[in-house]
């Protein structure tokens, strides 16, 4: 078996506007030649900035729902306004109640730590085209003051997009996926919110375990566990470490995130319904 090697790449910082591919064919052309069969892990943030995703907070409509919801969750009005433009939103997470303690314990500095409890104190769960993730990736930071990002409009056409003009450019068969954080628990984790040229999901269900048992699992979500692994280089803060190369890893060839929508829906109202009934078993 090969070995798997991951490669941070920086750079340098991004603005809008940017030639994003040349960056990174200059950067391991330089660092890390690029070779078929890699896989190029990217954060949305970079992509969306290089799209020119941003928003100017002072600049969105804000309406009397969003005010409300604003003020149920205490997330910014315009912050919302844009949530509800991106997604469709399903519920909400008290993050500050729920999670605080746990940021506090793991902080470098734990008032910083309330404070930005404070200034988060919920998300709302969206489902961004079939995508389910927080806040629809409306997101304040690394970005400059009084602006946001919104993730790129169709993920998957941008990591094609890259794919297909680093093949121009390099001459060079690549996958790409793109990764953006998510919040799980008490933390963080990336997960793929676009691919190119790699298969999302390796499609094993139902192959032998050790002792010859049909194994329940076998879904791997292999863009999101490259994507969770590249967040190792990747960083949360200023590390400026946007790119990952991923060599050595055997995938099949596939377009595309899952689409989890319909999926999800089904599951919030079948654990509802399986849950009223366990209870109705503990009680009676």
């Amino acid at each position: 078996m090969p070995d798997l090697t991951f490669h941070g790449l920086d750079i340098g910082r991004v603005e809008p506007g940017d030639d994003l591919v040349k960056r990174i064919v200059e950067t391991t052309a330089e660092e890390y030649p690029l070779t078929d069969g890699d896989v190029l892990v990217i954060t949305s943030k970079v992509v969306s900035i290089a799209e020119n995703r941003l928003v100017e907070a002072d600049g969105v409509e804000v309406t009397d729902r969003d005010d409300r919801v604003a003020d149920v969750t205490g997330l910014d009005p315009a912050e919302v306004a844009l949530i509800y433009q991106e997604s469709e939103v399903l519920g909400a997470l008290p993050i500050a109640r729920i999670g605080e303690e746990v940021l506090v314990e793991h902080a470098v500095d734990p008032e910083t730590a309330r404070e930005a409890a404070a200034d988060f104190p919920a998300a709302l769960i969206t489902d961004r085209d079939g995508h389910l993730c927080t806040n629809a990736g409306v997101d304040w930071s690394n970005t400059p003051a009084g602006q946001m990002t919104l993730l790129p409009a169709d993920p998957d056409a941008s990591a094609r997009r890259i794919r297909e003009e680093i093949a121009e450019r390099t001459d060079t068969d690549v996958a790409v996926v793109l990764s953006d954080s998510e919040i799980l628990g008490p933390g963080t984790m990336d997960l793929a919110v676009g691919c190119s040229g790699i298969a999302a999901v390796d499609s094993n269900f139902g192959k032998s375990d050790l002792y010859g048992q049909p194994k329940v699992g076998g879904l791997d979500l292999i863009a999101d566990e490259l994507s969770a692994g590249s967040a190792l280089l990747f960083g949360q803060a200023d590390e400026q470490v946007p790119v990952v190369v991923v060599r050595g890893l055997t995938y099949d060839d596939g377009e595309g995130v899952y689409n989890a929508g319909g999926l999800v829906r089904r599951a919030i109202r079948q654990g509802i319904a399986l849950t009223a009934r366990l209870k109705a078993r503990e009680w009676f």
